[in-house]
Parts: structure tokens; C-alpha cells; sequence
């Protein structure tokens, strides 16, 4: 479904379509298709402008990279998803995602 409406309205849906489609690649282990579904979600996510959704994309690409042990792109999508929430306004989101990733790569 989400396809096809993809397919009718590119700007709208299509950055969700790649997000769904990584999050199954992931699941099914298929992890070079998911690496590409993960960038090219973020990638229409910034083209349209959807800065929620890119912060959400590149929040599932941290985690996607950090499960696969790629720290240092798992911590760039990190910070990326930090800003993008707080650039979206969603603060405590921001800052939850800034915790989890001090947390992790002991930052200070």
C-alpha cells in the first residue's frame, strides 16, 4: 500500500516507504539492502523536508548501525536524529536521544 502511494505522491510518502523498507530489511537480516533504505529515507526525509521524519529515520539508522557494530556511523546518524529533534522542537525527545547516546559511546 504504501507503495503505490508512494508511487502517486513522491514528496509525501516516499522517505516512509524507504523507512518501512529498512526496518523489514532489518529484520530479515538483508543488511545491505537496509543500509541503502536507511540512507535514501533520510536523504527524501531532508529533500522534503520532513524533519520529523528525518530525525526518526536517522534515529532507526543509529540503532541499525550500532546492532551491526558500526559505531562510528551508528554515532553520526545519532547525532543527527539529536538535532533534527531539537531542530523540530521536540526536545525532551532530543534529549532522550542524547542520553541513550552518551550512554553508549561514553561521551564527556
Amino acid at each position: 500500500m504504501m507503495k503505490r502511494w508512494s508511487e502517486c505522491s513522491e514528496w509525501n510518502f516516499l522517505h516512509k516507504f524507504h523507512l518501512l523498507e529498512a526496518e523489514e530489511h532489518f529484520c530479515n537480516k538483508r543488511l545491505e539492502e537496509a543500509k541503502l533504505s536507511y540512507d535514501a529515507a533520510v536523504s527524501f526525509s531532508k529533500k522534503h523536508k520532513f524533519v520529523n521524519d528525518e530525525a526518526l529515520a536517522c534515529e532507526l539508522a543509529g540503532y541499525f548501525f550500532l546492532e551491526i557494530g558500526e559505531r562510528s556511523r551508528s554515532l553520526e546518524y545519532f547525532i543527527d536524529a539529536h538535532e533534527k529533534y531539537h531542530e523540530w522542537g521536540a526536545t525532551a525527545k532530543a534529549t532522550s536521544v542524547y542520553k541513550y547516546v552518551e550512554s553508549i559511546f561514553r561521551l564527556r
